[in-house]
């Protein structure tokens, strides 16, 4: 009888392979770990709780995408989507940002990511514009000191070079001249963005001065001319106008003292064409600016 018994128990012990397993899981799982402790696990809208917080939570999942997101107050949230495959563990890490204030209640949620092309809500106020200068000199004229006032204006660009136009006339009543020009001005600013700036400023035009001539009555019908106006015991005196190319550059300091205001002061030197008088000579210029 034990024969048969033990023959049995061996059959049975062959008929069933050493090799076989368990059929392979339906699942996989993912084990995430989590930084601080205390921040709340929601898988696909389902929210995780580990009961041991000082190891990762692991959680069975059916194969397949799956969205993890990771919260916990005055922290950024964390959400990601993970393929889980099945029979397969996959680690997930996460450290969550310090610093995050939630929107107050009723407020939607600050979007991700811009819902269209970034615009430009402000910009640069152009520098292109207008400018208008009143000027005074002092200049030197026919060997002598003397005033002239005028001004000048135009279109600037890009707030450094300006284009335009001036003119100027004699202040005094001085007999033996009378003097006006005015012409072409362009001016190229430097440090124009700094409260205190230089400019390379010139005029290029026309001018006149009177030139008085007189002459000697020789009682034959002929004059000798030498200068002055007027007639007087026998001199006959005339004030015709001499007409010449003028050329006044200048370096100017321009000082901010407002939005669109300037304060200017300069020194220049005027070259003329004028065979009558030395009207050559040394100018400064006190003038203000408004505008651009």
């Amino acid at each position: 009888m034990m024969p048969r018994t033990l023959f049995l128990l061996v059959a049975l012990a062959v008929a069933v392979p050493a090799s076989a397993q368990q059929p392979p899981s339906d699942f996989g799982s993912v084990s995430i770990t989590v930084r601080p402790t205390t921040a709340e696990v929601v898988i696909d809208g389902d929210r995780w709780v580990s009961p041991d917080l000082s190891v990762p939570l692991v959680v069975q999942l059916i194969p397949g995408r799956h969205l993890i997101e990771v919260r916990a107050a005055g922290y950024r949230p964390f959400s990601t989507q993970l393929d889980v495959h099945r029979g397969e563990s996959t680690p997930l890490n996460v450290s969550l940002s310090a610093g995050y204030r939630p929107p107050d209640f009723g407020a939607p949620p600050p979007p991700s990511q811009p819902p269209g092309p970034i615009r430009q809500i402000s910009a640069k106020p152009s520098e292109d514009g207008w400018v208008f200068t009143t000027d005074v000199k002092i200049a030197e004229l026919n060997h002598r000191t003397t005033g002239f006032l005028g001004f000048n204006g135009g279109m600037v660009f890009a707030g450094q070079v300006m284009i335009g136009a001036g003119g100027y006339f004699q202040l005094d009543d001085y007999p033996s001249e009378q003097m006006a020009y005015g012409g072409l001005v362009a001016e190229y600013r430097l440090f124009h963005d700094s409260p205190v700036g230089v400019t390379l400023h010139g005029l290029v035009g026309w001018g006149a001065t009177a030139v008085p001539l007189y002459g000697h009555d020789h009682g034959h019908g002929g004059y000798d001319y030498y200068g002055g106006c007027g007639y007087n015991y026998g001199y006959y005196y005339g004030c015709p106008y001499d007409g010449f190319f003028i050329g006044e550059p200048e370096v100017q300091v321009a000082a901010r003292i407002g939005r669109s205001v300037r304060l200017v002061g300069g020194i220049g030197y005027r070259f003329t064409s004028s065979d009558f008088y030395n009207l050559n000579g040394v100018s400064g210029t006190i003038s203000v600016q408004f505008g651009k």
